[in-house]
C-alpha cells in the first residue's frame, strides 16, 4: 500500500495513555533507547505548552498507530518528534498527522514550522542524519534543510576518575566557590543567561532546579552566580547546557563543573553519556576525552508558500 492508498485512521490528541507507547517507539529507533516515561511526559501532557490540537495521535481500532508532537512558541511551530509504527509505514499515516498537525499552526496564525527540535523542550537537536525515511518523508512533505549539523559527543564513564578537589581548591584560592544549584539560584541564573545572549539556556536550567536534588552545579564569585553546567536536562543521559561568564573563562570553571555533572552518572551507574549539540569541540575532547557522535539536521517549511 502506498502513501496515496490511505488506510483509515482516527486523529486524536496525544494522551497519557499513549505515553508508554510513544516511549517504547522513540527508544526502538537506533541510538535512542534511554528514555523514560518521565522524560516523555515532561516533553508532552505535563509540558505547559502542550495543545491537545497540536500533538496528536493516529489511531485504528482504539491503537495507536503513528504520532506527531507539535507546540507553539515565539508564534512559530515546532515539531519536536514524530513517528510512525514500523509496520505500518507508507500507508499514509505520517502524511494524515502533518496535515492535521500543519491546519492547526494555520488556525492559529502560524506561518513557519521547524522539525526535529523545539523550544522550550525537546527530544534530540534535530532529525538524525542516519533516520533515512525520516529525512525522505519531510522531503516529500516541502520541509527544507540547510545540512548544518548539530553534533552530539560521547563521553565514556566507566573506570574513570573526574575528581575536581585539587581543581577545586585552586578555584576557592582565587574566590570561586563550586556547589550544587538550588531554586534559589534561579534569578542570578537568569540573569547570567541574558547577560550572555542565552535567555533559552534560563529555562532549561528551571527545569533542573526544579529537581531534588537539582542535576546543576554552579560557580560563584564575590557572591554572584558567575557560571553553571547542567545534566539530564535535555535527556536521561545528556549533560547541557553550561556557560561560563565571559571574563573568567581560561580559569578551569568550566572543566570542573563538566566533571561534576559526570560524577553524578557515575554514582547511579551510568556507563556513558551524550554531550547534547557540543560545542566547543575541543574543550570537551581535550578536558574529558569526548568523542564525536550523533549528527542532526533541523528542518523548516514555510506555511506562507503553500498559498503562493
Amino acid at each position: 500500500m502506498t502513501d496515496n492508498v490511505r488506510a483509515a485512521v482516527d486523529i486524536v490528541p496525544f494522551s497519557e495513555t499513549h505515553v508508554s507507547t510513544f516511549t517504547a517507539w522513540f527508544n526502538a529507533l537506533p541510538n535512542n533507547h534511554v528514555w523514560t516515561e518521565d522524560f516523555v511526559r515532561s516533553r508532552t501532557v505535563d509540558d505547559p505548552t502542550y495543545d491537545p490540537r497540536l500533538m496528536l495521535a493516529a489511531t485504528r481500532d482504539g491503537a495507536p498507530v503513528g504520532f506527531v508532537l507539535g507546540n507553539l512558541a515565539n508564534e512559530t511551530g515546532w515539531i519536536r518528534a514524530f513517528i510512525v509504527h514500523p509496520n505500518l509505514r507508507k500507508q499514509g499515516i505520517g502524511s494524515e498527522l502533518f496535515e492535521a498537525v500543519e491546519d492547526a499552526f494555520r488556525d492559529r496564525g502560524v506561518k513557519d514550522i521547524n522539525v526535529g527540535w523545539a523550544i522550550p523542550r525537546y527530544f534530540l537537536p534535530g532529525i538524525d542524519v542516519t533516520y533515512t525515511s525520516a529525512i525522505v518523508f519531510l522531503d516529500r512533505h516541502g520541509y527544507e534543510t540547510d545540512r548544518s549539523a548539530r553534533v552530539n559527543m560521547e563521553v565514556a564513564l566507566a573506570g574513570r576518575s573526574f575528581d575536581t578537589a585539587e581543581s577545586e581548591s585552586r578555584l576557592a584560592d582565587l574566590g570561586v566557590i563550586i556547589r550544587r544549584g538550588n531554586v534559589r539560584d534561579l534569578d542570578q541564573i537568569t540573569e547570567l543567561c541574558e547577560a550572555n545572549d542565552s535567555a533559552m539556556w534560563a529555562l532549561e536550567t528551571g527545569m533542573a532546579l526544579e529537581c531534588d536534588p537539582a542535576p546543576i552545579f554552579i560557580a560563584i564569585k564575590e557572591g554572584r552566580v558567575c557560571a553553571f553546567a547542567a545534566h539530564s536536562v535535555c535527556g536521561p543521559v545528556h549533560f547541557g547546557p553550561m556557560l561560563t561568564n565571559t571574563e573568567l573563562r581560561g580559569m578551569g570553571i568550566g572543566s570542573v563543573l563538566l566533571k561534576r555533572c559526570l560524577q553524578d552518572w557515575q554514582r547511579v551507574g551510568m556507563t556513558t553519556c551524550d554531550i547534547s549539540w557540543a560545542g566547543p569541540i575541543s574543550f570537551y575532547a581535550r578536558t574529558v576525552g569526548a568523542t564525536m557522535g550523533r549528527a542532526f539536521w533541523a528542518f523548516h517549511k514555510s506555511l506562507d508558500r503553500d498559498n503562493a
